[in-house]
């Protein structure tokens, strides 16, 4: 009977020591977040992104984060090297190496998107009653639409190229806006779409086209895997701000491994940032595949820089010693 009022008051003290830590963690929450922009690309492949904010990834690693939006990944990385924004992802290697050179700004690389025959990014659509036939040197006197950045340019005219078609003279390239994609294809304004998503999904699931191949061509014509693209940090600020780095790093790894084992989850979290058109066809989309932030090597992101000046891609030589986390 002596042991009860004992007992009594150790579990009134464990209440209170409970309580007392939960207030004190959520005072030290509050006060430790940290507010951050990034810019994103309103388009699949910046998919950690959109599920680091939706699960809330972001707030428990300490960070209070405005995203900006812009419709494609070129004036993303426009904004990142112009100091708009100091953070972004994910963009296309041709954009950001570009944007690099001609700034002659330096990028932290953090994480990388890849694609390979199982984790389509890109596609090549024709009209839905093209003959099954129908292949990539049939492109010849063809109007392709494609999306408007260096790197779609870029791709498209290496895969025509390993066709025997010269991208200058055997087709005519035109840069179209993602939301107006379909709507040329269905109008006859071209005759093949070379794009991602959302509009790639769009354009299949509403009936107006049909993929090529079911090959995924960029893979295929310069390398599987495929490093697509990357999320990036401007080196200045990352490196005057290393504790926002490491709470980014934290809530971007988190992310990208909930991606990676939850696809169909994650997919759906996509749907507040992308084109009212497009929500209804996430759940078609491929699974993506992502590389955590100090996985991808410094020598993968050199190897395609190298792979770009080689096929003129790239104008200059680019060292990322250094700048690969």
């Amino acid at each position: 009977m002596k042991l009860k009022p004992l007992i009594i008051g150790i579990l009134a003290l464990v209440l209170a020591f409970v309580l007392f830590n939960k207030i004190s963690n959520k005072e030290v929450q509050n006060t430790e977040l940290e507010k951050i922009e990034i810019g994103y690309s309103a388009l699949r492949i910046s998919l950690p992104v959109f599920v680091a904010q939706e699960k809330g990834f972001f707030e428990e690693a300490g960070l209070d984060v405005d995203l900006t939006r812009f419709d494609t990944a070129q004036p993303l990385m426009s904004a990142l090297v112009a100091g708009t924004v100091d953070i972004a992802g994910y963009t296309a290697l041709p954009i950001t190496y570009n944007a690099i050179l001609r700034s002659n700004t330096d990028l932290y690389f953090l994480s990388s998107i890849l694609e390979d025959q199982d984790h389509r990014i890109s596609y090549i659509i024709v009209p839905k009653d093209t003959p099954s036939d129908f292949t990539i040197t049939d492109l010849k006197g063809k109007k392709i639409g494609i999306l408007p950045t260096i790197a779609y340019k870029a791709w498209i005219a290496e895969i025509l190229k390993a066709n025997n078609l010269d991208p200058e003279k055997d087709v005519e390239i035109i840069q179209i806006a993602p939301a107006l994609s379909p709507t040329a294809l269905a109008s006859g304004q071209i005759d093949a779409l070379f794009t991602n998503d959302p509009a790639a999904t769009t354009a299949i699931q509403t009936g107006i086209g049909r993929v090529l191949s079911d090959n995924v061509e960029v893979p295929q014509y310069l390398g599987d895997p495929f490093i697509f693209g990357s999320f990036n940090i401007e080196k200045g600020y990352a490196d005057a701000n290393p504790g926002i780095l490491n709470k980014l790093t934290l809530a971007m790894n988190k992310s990208i491994d909930f991606v990676n084992q939850n696809p169909e989850e994650a997919k759906l979290l996509m749907i507040p940032y992308i084109h009212e058109s497009q929500k209804d066809f996430v759940q078609f989309y491929p699974n993506a595949l992502y590389q955590n932030i100090g996985e991808v090597t410094e020598a993968e992101f050199q190897k395609v820089a190298d792979q770009y000046l080689e096929i003129g891609v790239i104008k200059d030589e680019l060292s990322l010693k250094n700048l690969v986390k």
